[in-house]
């Protein structure tokens, strides 16, 4: 009996320890892109074996994304995906510090899946898809911005304007915008 019992205590452990593990590969938990990590250093998050990419946080500077995605950018490149030359495609928007302008064709697939671990990640906050709170919050924003003075109006969640045409901007309009996005996404509210 004492010998069962041995054996009973043993599995429990077993079924315990086993439920403890995080689930991915690598055994790490998930990490998140920090103010002093650098691209080249930078973990990436898995979620049942697929590479996620790293996460990047609200409070980040545009600087410090752009390390991010230019280092995605440079893994592209390394990869096989074309430059464009810069006055071919002004329409497209420069990623990063715009250092390296890509082609937009999504092609080679292959260079898109080797760097899908590099791939930033918007910040969970600044995610419709992972914040059931968005619409919410981003109102919360609108309002923020509205009450340092610029005014702009919400159009749908994730996008505002400008009342008018001939709305005033304010020189600080990039810190306010900042400074908002950090109240009414970052802050706890109690």
């Amino acid at each position: 009996m004492n010998r069962l019992r041995q054996t009973s205590f043993v599995a429990a452990a077993l079924v315990l320890l086993s439920s403890c593990s995080s689930g991915n590969a690598d055994h790490q938990p998930p990490r998140v892109a920090t103010l002093e990590s650098a691209p080249a250093a930078a973990r990436t998050s898995q979620a049942a074996g697929t590479p996620r990419g790293v996460q990047l946080r609200l409070d980040m500077t545009d600087d410090e994304k752009a390390r991010f995605w230019d280092a995605y950018q440079d893994c592209l490149f390394s990869h096989g995906v074309k430059e464009r030359s810069k006055e071919k495609d002004v329409a497209a928007p420069a990623v990063g510090t715009g250092k390296r302008l890509l082609d937009s064709s999504g092609e080679p697939k292959a260079a898109y899946t080797a760097c899908a671990p590099q791939k930033p990640l918007e910040p969970v906050e600044t995610d419709p898809d992972r914040n059931p709170d968005f619409a919410a919050q981003w109102q919360e924003n609108v309002r923020c911005l509205r009450a340092h003075g610029l005014m702009v109006h919400v159009t749908k969640p994730g996008e505002w304007t400008y009342d008018s045409s001939d709305t005033p901007v304010p020189e600080n309009q990039q810190q306010l915008e900042r400074q908002c996005m950090l109240e009414a996404f970052g802050a706890k509210k109690d």
